[in-house]
């Protein structure tokens, strides 16, 4: 006889079974109809079931049953209690069954990671979030592939990666999870759910888009399909609010990418309806009034009448609570709704968004992005008023947490694109302390914010003589798992290969956080891995200078002369002048590049050269910034100095103060006379037979594995091929072999006496026009991995001229003075016989 009064098949356990399919008939009817009463009379019988049931089988179906429609209460009122009771009773339900599989197993598993993402929404906790994950993916795995809940339990995964992808913007949780939503997708019957997924699949693919930094715009079109697909289907769905709200997101993006009026009027008539369908309270108001306020303030950018935006960002503040998620992001759309309407005259508003913009940007609970992105702001609206000492603390706060956005746990395109982001900020910001008379700090706020990812690659090469020996060993194990290739999947999986998951960066970035702030604690490593003083980067200078820091800034335009120490020349240009004239030339080099030296002659070279007065010969090391990384200031400074570059300061500092390798012998030779699909090179095997005996891959055997297998053997490396510039940001920059040798493939790497690379392809020194202040293009990445000097190039190269320059080069090399002094010699010949369009590409990088 069983010992509860219920056992299966008794009355009691019948009529308790009957009442629990009440419930959920009434569940059902609340989630179609929206009726109040029918929640309340389901939650009612739940709860009266569990009052009687002792019944394992009945009283998990109970607890599961008035989980879910505690969780339907808390969407409907937003009250956080309906949201923890909703956890603790699928946690209840699964404790129930901890040594056996039944049926019910996955929905339990579903059920939880649902309510744990809508609370980590709420709340911000990252561990609701990470244990949303994992139950949505135990509910995969329990779930057979004929299961017609299985596309639901695919889409529920989906949509945490896709919150791990928003809370950390790492792109390969995104790229996993616009997997995972097409799949439900193509999986799920027709009816409310398939809605619902599309309209998930629209805002992953909106956000792909986005990080993909706006290339791929198919991705918005294929969203839009799906967004409206949704809104199709469901005309009467509860969730009907959202799913407009999602297109109008979609809508609101393919405007700023394509500017059509119709998808702005589309999207904020969505909006608007939205909000209207979304009473106070609900959990989802506030995001449903950012969005309607970013369109009203888009349409009033274009022109039409202003409408409640101001008002509509207030009212989205005000649905947010401290500790909200979304507040961050309510205040930052408020405050740049209210500098907005500042533009046009209004004191107060920009009184009141300088206010905004201030408390955000101190406040330590905020996303790091948002942090700095209103830290800017807040140096702007000060610096509207001409209070320049508050615009330097806005300025300084954004600069000293701007590393902080591309954290190693992201991807590196995660990194370069958060970066990018914020370009231009350093340069403004060092503008601001010229201004105030304080070049040194100009030098530091330009050596901190920019190169960051440059500096992440010099960290790490840090000396560990007198950490102690278990540390450091922990710390040479954690860089080398961390340095491993990118995989494409978040998701750690069984045999997946040497590729680095998402989900394994993101806890060796965490071990690796930790083992940080663990060294620093020990006697005498209170600085580790942190940046050097300004003051020792100038005295660097005393030996070897001069460095010339070229500012561009909106704000203003100088050049920081350092030879020991700093002296400020303003120079006349302006940054949309110099800004204009870069792309000018990049269009049409050829036709350009006589008026543009003349004009780097006149406002920037020839000003400089003049203020320091060096003897003809001298060494001079240019650090460009904004639009000047990529014009030719070595050639306008012609035979007056022997001109290299660097991308920052302490770089070369670092470069000067590292010991030469031993004699250059045994080169890697990357030899491509012909490539597929692009035009045959005849003079690279000239080219390359002039050089010593080393190792050769040419054809079939240059391939992306082989010469990073052999990079780490050659102390000097010399690449004949095409490359492909990143410099418009439709591609990533990289040597064109069989494959491809992209610039992070490159700058990954760690090497040790690596000498000399010379990079016989066009456009290696050109950077991605957003990216200009991180030396993200092909030859930096060498310089990065470890190679003292690099001899690039700025634009394309003529093939005949190219095995000429380097044969020049070489030759020289053991003569020259330096690797700098041979390329200078080299070309100084070219000059005489050649127009600059030829002579002037080849550069420099190092010491």
């Amino acid at each position: 006889m069983s010992g509860i009064p219920d056992p299966w098949g008794s009355p009691l356990y019948n009529t308790l079974v009957a009442t629990c399919a009440e419930a959920e008939r009434l569940h059902t009817a609340y989630e179609r109809t929206g009726r109040l009463s029918d929640l309340e009379s389901a939650v009612a019988l739940f709860s009266a079931v569990l009052d009687y049931a002792h019944n394992v089988d009945v009283r998990s179906t109970a607890v599961n049953g008035l989980g879910t429609a505690m969780w339907s209460r808390y969407e409907r009122s937003g009250d956080p209690g309906d949201l923890d009771t909703a956890i603790r009773l699928f946690r209840e339900a699964l404790a129930m069954y901890p040594d056996e599989h039944t049926p019910a197993i996955p929905s339990f598993h579903a059920n939880l990671a649902g309510v744990l993402r809508l609370r980590w929404r709420r709340t911000g906790d990252q561990a609701d979030l990470g244990a949303s994950v994992a139950e949505a993916r135990a509910a995969v795995a329990t779930t057979s592939a004929g299961d017609p809940r299985r596309a639901w339990r695919l889409n529920n995964v989906a949509d945490g990666l896709l919150a791990l992808s928003l809370q950390h913007d790492d792109s390969s949780a995104l790229v996993e999870a616009v997997d995972l939503f097409r799949e439900a997708v193509q999986t799920a019957r027709p009816g409310d759910e398939l809605a619902g997924m599309r309209s998930n699949l629209a805002e992953a693919l909106r956000l792909r888009y986005r990080s993909t930094g706006g290339r791929d715009r198919a991705l918005l079109d294929e969203a839009v399909e799906q967004g409206r697909a949704a809104l199709a289907a469901a005309p009467k769905h509860p969730l009907r609010p959202r799913f407009q709200a999602n297109l109008a997101l979609v809508l609101l993006d393919r405007f700023a990418a394509r500017h059509r009026p119709g998808d702005l009027s589309e999207a904020a008539g969505l909006a608007q309806k939205a909000v209207d369908a979304t009473p106070p309270g609900h959990p989802n108001r506030t995001e449903r009034l950012i969005t309607l306020s970013g369109a009203r303030r888009l349409e009033t950018i274009r022109g039409r009448p202003r409408r409640r935006m101001v008002e509509l960002a207030q009212e989205a503040v005000a649905a947010t609570p401290d500790g909200h998620h979304l507040r961050s992001d309510a205040l930052l759309n408020l405050g740049w709704a209210l500098a907005f309407q500042a533009a046009s005259g209004d004191v107060a508003a920009g009184n009141r968004a300088r206010e905004v913009f201030r408390q955000l940007a101190n406040d330590p609970a905020v996303q790091v992005r948002v942090r700095v992105s209103a830290a800017w702001q807040w140096a702007n609206t000060a610096l509207s008023r001409d209070d320049l000492a508050e615009a330097r603390i806005g300025f300084d706060l954004a600069v000293t947490l701007l590393p902080r956005t591309a954290p190693r746990r992201v991807t590196h395109a995660d990194r370069e694109r958060q970066l990018a982001s914020f370009s231009g900020l350093a340069r403004d910001a060092a503008a601001c302390a010229v201004q105030a008379g304080d070049p040194v700090d100009a030098l530091r706020l330009l050596e901190h914010g920019r190169g960051v990812l440059l500096s992440h690659a010099l960290d790490i090469r840090t000396e560990l003589t007198g950490l102690r020996p278990e540390l450091a060993e922990r710390f040479v194990v954690l860089r080398t798992a961390l340095d491993r290739p990118e995989g494409a999947a978040f998701s750690t999986r069984a045999g997946a290969g040497p590729e680095l998951p998402g989900e394994d960066r993101h806890a060796l970035a965490t071990e690796w956080e930790a083992l940080i702030h663990e060294i620093r604690e020990q006697p005498g490593f209170a600085r580790f891995l942190r940046p050097p003083p300004i003051d020792d980067l100038i005295a660097a200078t005393t030996v070897h200078r001069p460095v010339v820091v070229l500012n561009i800034s909106g704000l203003r335009c100088d050049a920081l002369l350092i030879d020991g120490r700093i002296r400020v020349l303003p120079l006349r240009l302006t940054l949309d002048e110099a800004t204009q004239r870069a792309l000018r030339f990049r269009a049409a080099v050829a036709e350009r590049v006589d008026e543009t030296l003349e004009w780097l002659r006149t406002e920037v070279t020839g000003p400089v050269l003049d203020a320091l007065d060096l003897p003809p010969g001298s060494r001079l090391w240019w650090v460009p910034t904004g639009p000047l990384t990529t014009l030719p200031l070595h050639a306008a400074a012609g035979d007056r100095v022997v001109s290299s570059y660097a991308p920052t300061v302490r770089s070369l500092v670092t470069a000067w103060r590292t010991p030469p390798a031993g004699p250059v012998s045994d080169p890697l030779v990357v030899s491509m006379p012909t490539t597929p699909g692009l035009p045959p090179l005849p003079s690279v095997a000239a080219e390359t037979a002039t050089l010593p005996a080393g190792r050769v891959l040419t054809g079939e055997d240059a391939v992306r594995r082989a010469v990073l297998d052999a990079l780490p053997h050659h102390s000097w490396a010399h690449f004949a091929c095409h490359a492909v510039s990143a410099a418009d940001g439709s591609a990533d920059g990289h040597l064109v072999l069989q494959d491809q040798l992209t610039v992070s493939d490159i700058a990954r790497l760690r090497l040790h006496d690596a000498a000399i690379a010379y990079l016989s392809a066009c456009d290696t020194g050109v950077p991605r026009e957003n990216l200009d202040d991180e030396a993200l293009h092909v030859a930096g990445a060498f310089h990065i991995a470890g190679f003292r000097h690099v001899i690039g190039t700025l634009w394309s190269i003529k093939d005949h001229l190219a095995a000429e320059v380097a044969a020049g080069f070489y030759a020289r090399l053991d003569t020259a003075e330096d690797a700098a002094t041979a390329l200078h010699e080299t070309v100084r010949e070219l000059r005489a016989v050649h127009g600059p369009g030829a002579w002037a590409p080849y550069i420099h990088f190092g010491p």
